[in-house]
């Protein structure tokens, strides 16, 4: 049993327990509440937190991993390779507190049978296993070389081309069939790809409600790459429920968001960082980024002001410049640039994340009957939210009861 005190942002959005109290036994979260309304019990072992704050473990919500900032670099590697380049984002992603990940196209389906087993450590995962493109698409990668490349299962672990409607269900009913847990589709060009109008849309309105019928009917949903507002609003109108980045998004996308429903994951922290190195990065990712930059922070708030679901998620890819172990930079840029709360921007990224999921009976809050996914950082966050942004402000990670992560240096252990 541990008993946690001092400062407890429990996830739900209310005040925080300035001197509460979190139990854990075994590995659930057995009673928060106020000190003074607890008697540690005899045998526990009590963390006392002077200066930090409690909370739930975060969650990333729209992330790659072995995948790296330059696409031509995939084909270079095996799969192998790629495998152990997870592994190092995973620990990474875990080192700065974030419990759970969201993975939005790549391998860690394959992965979350060995974490369960305790073969590997990392956040748990919550994977669409590959992402789905259609021929020429975003993540159909370098249209300088032949489709094989794309095609080629060694090489290319993140994304799998499908074309039509019977190839749409078939794919789909594979994912599922492998276990994964949502379905991820590329619905428009990206930053990262090679060619491709960034104003434009992927895949037909037909081939976009066979992949929402296929994933209903297995009881999940599904999440789009899409920042053009022709993309996203076809995809709302189809009965898509996640749109990621949802950058030049107009009026009538808010209006379907909040019809239907869906939600937003604006990752702001990967264009951050490569604004920070762009001169790193393909030639084309400038003029692309360019192009999108100046609309995205007024649409984001417009969003937020009218009640749309806003998640956190960095989409980082883990490599030189989009380096994970950062993720929890998304935070303060979402307060920043959308005109969030701090509070706001925990709920996003703990609560909210255990929906995207589809955890939140075990996930994102700290309340009893919970898996005990339990951070514990530095100082106050909801004074200087650019605490969470830097992994060694992370001074405790306790992740299914367990502690992962002790860096008690300022924090008194009793």
């Amino acid at each position: 049993m541990y008993v946690l005190k001092g400062r407890v942002i429990d996830g739900n959005g209310g005040e925080p327990l300035e001197k509460g109290i979190v139990e854990v036994t075994d590995n659930k979260i057995t009673a928060v509440c106020n000190e003074w309304e607890y008697t540690v019990p005899e045998g526990a072992e009590v963390i006392e937190v002077e200066n930090g704050t409690i909370m739930p473990g975060f969650i990333d919500q729209h992330v790659h991993m072995g995948v790296g900032d330059n696409y031509y670099k995939i084909f270079e590697r095996h799969a192998y390779h790629a495998v152990c380049q997870v592994l190092r984002d995973m620990k990474q992603i875990l080192n700065a507190g974030f419990t759970s990940i969201r993975e939005v196209g790549g391998l860690s389906n394959y992965l979350k049978a060995p974490w369960e087993e305790g073969l590997i450590d990392g956040p748990r995962i919550c994977s669409s296993g590959k992402a789905i493109a259609q021929s020429g698409g975003h993540w159909d990668y370098i249209k300088d070389y032949p489709i094989e490349f794309t095609l080629h299962p060694d090489r290319n672990v993140n994304s799998e081309i499908c074309d039509g409607v019977d190839n749409v269900r078939r794919t789909v009913r594979m994912h599922f069939r492998e276990h994964c847990d949502f379905i991820k589709i590329m619905g428009g060009p990206g930053i990262s790809c090679q060619g491709n109008k960034i104003f434009t849309r992927e895949f037909s309105d037909s081939e976009l409600r066979a992949f929402v019928e296929e994933a209903e009917n297995q009881g999940s949903y599904v999440a789009i790459h899409a920042h053009a507002a022709i993309a996203i609003n076809a995809a709302l109108r189809c009965g898509v429920r996640s749109i990621e980045h949802a950058t030049l998004m107009d009026d009538e996308s808010i209006e379907l968001m909040l019809k239907n429903n869906a939600w937003i994951v604006p990752t702001l922290a990967t264009s951050y960082m490569s604004w920070q190195h762009i001169d790193e990065r393909e030639p084309w990712v400038k003029e692309k980024m360019s192009a999108i930059e100046g609309p995205k922070e007024e649409n984001l708030r417009k969003a937020y002001k009218a009640g749309v679901t806003i998640a956190c998620g960095c989409d980082f890819g883990g490599g030189t410049i989009t380096v994970h172990g950062n993720n929890g930079l998304e935070l303060p840029l979402m307060a920043e640039t959308i005109g969030m709360t701090p509070m706001e921007t925990i709920v996003a990224a703990t609560k909210t994340g255990s929906k995207l999921m589809m955890r939140e009976n075990e996930l994102g809050t700290l309340e009893t009957g919970k898996l005990a996914d339990i951070i514990i950082a530095q100082g106050n966050p909801l004074e200087d939210l650019w605490l969470v942004s830097k992994a060694d402000n992370i001074k405790v990670v306790m992740q299914d009861g367990k502690i992962k992560k002790n860096m008690m240096k300022g924090i008194c252990c009793v």
